[in-house]
């Protein structure tokens, strides 16, 4: 009996949507122009960008019970964001991520509640509850957004404008090495510009926006076979995504290199 082998070819990128692509664009210009005019607004903004997820999230990995994932991680998000900035406004912007640990742990039990009170028999437990949980922690990055507006423009600007190049440069054609580079370089180059644009360093803003973009690029290839271009929530919500995990960089490195 004759051996016979089989070839598998690789299967080709996809290329994020076209409404994919625009809610990444928006979410990250209304980022910047929210942050930049203080606190409350970019506290309004990145629970915009947490609701935006969750109503696409529970599609994007198919999840059961989709309704309370959404729920869940659309209320990570906005408490989130609610919690930072009211740290951010009691305490003069000290610390404004110091409340997220407990924030985290009140929506991972709300993530179990969920799942212990779904009354369609709990198939695929686990699924649920580790997209909840991913989506959830994804959600509460977003919070990042708030604490770089505590500190002032440039941190929200710098990194909003790597996000928005490097979500463009990831949804070109091309092979996956291709469009990680272009989105790495054209997130430094993005965050170089909207440093000097809001009065700080470029070298400081470039090193911003490599991070960003790096983020970006990172949610770019673990998403990019999860959104079929003809669902638009699940298109949306990974839309959002790195705009919310760019939130990480804008909260935490941000601050330290454009005070």
């Amino acid at each position: 009996m004759p051996l016979t082998t089989t070839t598998t070819t690789p299967a080709p990128r996809a290329v994020p949507s076209a409404v994919t692509v625009l809610a990444s664009l928006a979410l990250a210009a209304l980022t910047a122009l929210a942050g930049a005019a203080g606190v409350v607004p970019a506290a309004a903004a990145a629970a915009l960008v947490g609701l935006v997820l969750a109503l696409g999230w529970p599609g994007l990995l198919r999840l059961p019970s989709p309704r309370g994932s959404a729920a869940v991680v659309a209320a990570t998000g906005v408490l989130a964001a609610a919690a930072a900035a009211v740290v951010a406004l009691v305490d003069d912007g000290r610390e404004p991520l110091r409340a997220l640990p407990a924030v985290l742990a009140f929506a991972v039990l709300g993530a179990f509640t969920h799942q212990m009170l779904r009354r369609d028999l709990r198939p695929r437990v686990v699924d649920g509850l580790g997209g909840s949980t991913t989506g959830l922690l994804l959600a509460a990055l977003g919070s990042g957004w708030v604490a770089a507006a505590s500190v002032g423009a440039a941190p929200v600007v710098s990194a909003a404008a790597a996000t928005a190049a490097a979500a463009l440069a990831t949804a070109l054609p091309g092979s996956r090495a291709l469009g990680g580079g272009v989105g790495l370089v054209a997130g430094g180059a993005a965050g170089a510009l909207g440093a000097v644009a809001a009065g700080e360093g470029a070298l400081a803003g470039a090193q911003v926006g490599l991070a960003a973009g790096a983020v970006v690029v990172l949610v770019a290839v673990l998403l990019a076979p999860l959104a079929p271009a003809s669902r638009r929530l699940p298109a949306l919500g990974r839309g959002a995504a790195p705009v919310a995990a760019a939130g990480a960089v804008a909260g935490l490195l941000a601050p330290l290199l454009l005070p």
